[in-house]
């Protein structure tokens, strides 16, 4: 690219409001572009929540583009195939263009799609549908697309294996997530445009706003004098997988925080997915971190804050505690950024394939066998431990920033590759 123009990068698959793990990743991202490319950097975002996102948006550099699910797929793709065939009539293009979902990424030079996760076989049609077409409407328009770090696969199902077959080698780059990924793509054949990445949100910055915000808390609160708190990440989406197999995840949490504050721990519960607005699950934890909290009956042992904090927030929050038990992923890898040991409640193999960075997989326990009994068996294990954690976290910990970094490494060898932008 002339390096005297601006860069246009549209943000995918992310937001500010909602998966605090998506906003950590966007201003990881974010801020490591900037870094790079200063005042020319012009970012799109594609968000699939406008109206929270522009509230909480802390850029000026960025614009918000509203891309929600049902513009995308029954407006913004079949434009873009018509765009496709009629390419060569320039006013059939123009009309297309109208489109402001379309116009988005037909006037960007790159798009980074930045999905916790996708083309997984258990997300069933529909979510991997949206994702093949979240990647298709920009190739479709003539617009490179990158993938930051993400878990992809299994690719057993037709559909599923069909769609990423077709979509993923057209991508400038992908960057798998672990191992486990880039053994899966490897299976369908697609290893010339993978590299392998930490999560991109281990490189997300501390904010000295929200450390200060954080401390005044925990300072004026003797409840974190002891040292002793366990965090403890509930979420929506692990409690609608256990409600599909008879497992009442709401009750298990609350005999969890029973049994371990009857021992003296004290429990801050976190909602790594919040929007203050809704009341709709998705991308949201603050009804099912109510719930537990108000069946709690010891409660002067508990701290929750029903609240949408920001990333940077959350992961101070979790730097206090002397341990985490999550069921949310990226709680997960704020945890370890900050060096506090974690166990899992997860649903798939993007959590193991993480862990095994740092050789602590056998710290995962699958949602489909959480019972109380065997949660605090773990727990007791888990801790008993915690000086063997530690020592994996430190001896592995700077490379796995390290290959954190390499996902804007891998991009900016992408976008100072690409022509000049097209008019």
């Amino acid at each position: 690219m002339n390096k005297n123009e601006n860069i246009t990068i549209a943000i995918t698959a992310a937001s500010y409001s909602g998966n605090k793990g998506a906003a950590a990743m966007l201003q990881s991202s974010i801020r490591q572009l900037h870094e790079a490319y200063g005042d020319r950097l012009r970012i799109e975002l594609m968000s699939v929540y406008p109206d929270e996102d522009a509230e909480q948006l802390p850029w000026d550099f960025v614009r918000i583009t509203p891309c929600k699910p049902e513009g995308l797929l029954f407006a913004a793709f079949p434009l873009s195939v018509l765009y496709r065939i009629f390419r060569w009539c320039p006013p059939l293009k123009a009309a297309f263009l109208k489109n402001r979902i379309l116009s988005a990424f037909h006037e960007s030079d790159a798009v980074l799609d930045e999905a916790g996760i996708s083309f997984v076989d258990s997300r069933g049609p529909v979510m991997n549908t949206y994702a093949f077409v979240l990647a298709a409407v920009p190739l479709l328009v003539g617009t490179p697309v990158m993938k930051y770090s993400q878990a992809m696969g299994s690719f057993k199902n037709f559909i599923n294996r069909t769609e990423a077959k077709w979509v993923l080698p057209k991508l400038k780059l992908i960057c798998a997530r672990g191992k486990v990924t880039e053994e899966n793509l490897r299976g369908i054949g697609i290893t010339k445009n993978v590299k392998l990445c930490a999560d991109g949100a281990f490189t997300m910055a501390d904010d000295a706003k929200s450390r200060k915000k954080v401390e005044d808390v925990v300072s004026s609160d003797p409840f974190y004098r002891s040292g002793d708190v366990v965090g403890l990440s509930i979420s929506s989406v692990v409690d609608k997988k256990c409600r599909k197999l008879g497992i009442d995840y709401r009750a298990v949490m609350i005999r969890f925080i029973e049994l371990i504050t009857g021992r003296g721990f004290r429990v801050l519960i976190i909602a790594n997915g919040a929007r203050i607005h809704s009341d709709k699950p998705r991308n949201n934890d603050l009804m099912i971190c109510d719930a537990v909290y108000e069946g709690v009956r010891n409660r002067e042992m508990v701290r929750w804050y029903h609240e949408e904090m920001d990333a940077e927030e959350i992961r101070e929050f979790i730097g206090r505690c002397r341990f985490l038990v999550a069921s949310r992923f990226h709680a997960m890898i704020g945890a370890l950024e900050k060096r506090v040991p974690v166990l899992l409640i997860g649903w798939s193999h993007k959590y193991q394939e993480v862990l095994d960075f740092f050789e602590l997989g056998q710290y995962a326990i699958d949602f489909s066998e959480l019972t109380a009994d065997s949660l605090i068996a773990e727990f007791d294990r888990f801790v008993s431990a915690e000086e063997e954690i530690h020592k994996k976290i430190d001896a592995h910990y700077d490379e796995v920033m390290e290959s954190s970094r390499k996902n804007i490494a891998y991009v900016r060898e992408v976008l100072d590759s690409l022509p000049e932008k097209k008019k």
